[in-house]
């Protein structure tokens, strides 16, 4: 035997190579069956992913209107839950997207008047990225009506949000255990009104770049509701 035979592969260990190589058609077939798969499943993945994130946005909501509640009843003071309300990035709807608590004291200035104080309770917490508390009459009663301007001793243009021209509506947790809902301030002291069970409630959605009515609503969204009277708050997850 040469050294050239030697080396050199036999017919049929050369036919054993060429069958366990994939042709092209092949290739193209497996890249093809992989591109519908993605087609297919990636939709499922985001509304998935959208579902997560608006359960976790609407359980740590609702965790910071019970800890509300019951620091109210607990440290016998009235706890304020602010709503910011302001558009973010290309999206040029206005939506609630931050919250913050703050217990409210009573001040005697020098001239006799008494006004509120308000003291931040914790850090502002911002709504998850798409994810919004909605602003529509009807489907967030519980935060409906004319907005305040959102401001802080000292901060200028910029309130408690961070964001330059946002606004708020808040509600309020008095210390007989009730919630009302905090209207237009005068003199100093904010005007509180009660309202019905029916229309204590307010409702966080996917951000869908549109302005979110009963319409256009979601299939997926979560509802808080609060007793006017005791304060307790119920969630509703009818979408998931």
């Amino acid at each position: 035997m040469t050294i050239e035979s030697k080396f050199m592969p036999s017919p049929c260990k050369r036919r054993s190579a060429q069958c366990a190589a994939f042709s092209l058609i092949e290739m193209l077939v497996v890249v093809t069956i992989i591109v519908l798969l993605l087609a297919f499943t990636t939709p499922a993945l985001m509304r998935t992913m959208q579902s997560s994130r608006l359960t976790s946005a609407g359980d740590t909501l609702f965790g910071a209107i019970s800890e509300a509640q019951q620091m109210a009843y607990a440290q016998n003071v009235p706890v304020e839950v602010r709503f910011f309300k302001f558009a973010e990035g290309l999206d040029t709807n206005t939506n609630f997207r931050a919250y913050q608590m703050f217990k409210v004291t009573l001040t005697t200035e020098e001239d006799g008047d008494v006004v509120e104080t308000l003291v931040p309770v914790n850090n502002l917490t911002r709504t998850p990225e798409g994810i919004i508390i909605v602003t529509d009459q009807e489907l967030s009663p519980m935060l409906s009506g004319a907005s305040l301007p959102d401001s802080k001793p000292g901060g200028g243009a910029i309130g408690y949000s961070g964001v330059e021209g946002a606004e708020y509506n808040a509600i309020r947790f008095m210390t007989d255990g009730s919630c009302r809902k905090v209207e237009e301030t005068a003199d100093g002291l904010a005007g509180l009104a009660y309202q019905t069970l029916p229309s204590s409630f307010f409702t966080i959605t996917i951000d869908n770049g549109q302005e979110i009515t009963t319409a256009n609503l979601p299939k997926n969204f979560y509802t808080i509701q609060i007793d006017p009277f005791t304060g307790k708050a119920r969630n509703y997850k009818p979408g998931f």
